[in-house]
C-alpha cells in the first residue's frame, strides 16, 4: 500500500512542477466562448479531468449494467434451482 501512496506523491509533484512550468496565458476558443488569459497548464488539467469524469460515468454505466444483469441470472438460477428440487424424488421416502 505504500508503493501506491508514493506513486500519488510522484505524479502530484510532476502535476505541481508542471502547471508551475506551465503558467503562460492562451485564449480559449469554443464555438461563441472565448476566455482569454487561462494559463495553460489549467487548460490541459481541466481538459484531463474532464476526460476522467466522462470514463468514469461511462464505466459507472457499463457497471450497473452488468449488476443488474448479474441479479436477474442469480435470480434465474434461483428459480431454476428450485424447479430442479421439486422434480427430483426425495431418497428416503423411497
Amino acid at each position: 500500500m505504500s508503493i501506491v501512496y508514493v506513486l500519488m506523491i510522484v505524479i502530484g509533484a510532476a502535476g505541481a512542477i508542471f502547471a508551475i512550468q506551465n503558467i503562460d496565458p492562451v485564449v480559449i476558443r469554443f464555438l461563441a466562448w472565448r476566455i482569454e488569459g487561462a494559463p495553460l497548464a489549467m487548460v490541459i488539467i481541466l481538459s484531463i479531468a474532464i476526460g476522467v469524469v466522462f470514463t468514469s460515468l461511462v464505466g459507472l454505466v457499463q457497471q450497473l449494467k452488468l449488476r443488474s444483469r448479474i441479479r436477474r441470472l442469480e435470480a434465474d438460477l434461483a428459480r431454476a434451482s428450485v424447479a430442479a428440487e421439486r422434480q427430483q424424488p426425495d431418497p428416503l421416502t423411497q
